[in-house]
């Protein structure tokens, strides 16, 4: 990365965490371009030269959230996904403590920025990346447990990772009051049924 590259990037990296100052006392809707760059210490048109609207701006930040969840987080014996043909079922069944209480502590502490990221989902295309995740993640994990109907994993995971999102969504909007035990268990039961325990 050239010098005039890493200026631009710290540049949209101030101005991503500013936003996220920002959005401590802050409704979403209230916070002005002017808002960002003062708070951030750029001018009008380093914003313009990264993005469009805030709307732009708070969806490379929750990207970069996720981004950040992924190389921060590690995992107890995480498995290679590289290698699904020879996992077993147990190895690539994700909706266990193992996965979930990671992600959800990292939400957990990013609450008010995926709150208002969800509350304003209708406004960012994710369906390119459920379909990324669906074609490369699901397909193969559907096909070791003998489920190699597309259009069926298809309606079954667009299922799944809205339900998952509901969950969360609601959690997130309760200011994560409930345990996060109890919100893994929720999940666990609603993928694995049989597997919960009272």
């Amino acid at each position: 990365m050239n010098r005039s590259e890493s200026k631009f990037n710290n540049a949209a990296k101030k101005m991503q965490g500013a936003l996220v100052t920002l959005l401590e006392n802050n409704e979403f809707a209230d916070i002005s371009i002017m808002d960002i760059c003062n708070q951030a210490g750029v001018n009008r048109s380093t914003f313009y030269a990264h993005y469009d609207n805030t709307y732009d701006l708070l969806r490379e930040t929750h990207e970069a959230m996720i981004g950040d969840f992924l190389s921060e987080c590690t995992f107890d014996n995480p498995v290679d996904l590289n290698d699904m043909r020879n996992l077993s079922k147990d190895d690539l069944n994700f909706a266990t403590p193992k996965y979930l209480l990671p992600y959800l502590k990292y939400i957990q502490s990013h609450k008010r920025l995926y709150r208002i990221y969800a509350e304003n989902a209708h406004t960012f295309e994710t369906n390119n990346m459920d379909d990324y995740m669906i074609d490369n993640l699901f397909v193969p994990i559907y096909a070791k447990h003998g489920v190699t109907d597309k259009k069926l994993i298809y309606y079954m995971q667009k299922y799944f990772l809205k339900g998952l999102d509901a969950i969360i969504n609601e959690w997130v909007r309760h200011d994560c009051e409930d345990d996060i035990l109890f919100i893994c268990e929720i999940i666990t039961f609603c993928v694995r049924p049989l597997s919960y325990k009272e």
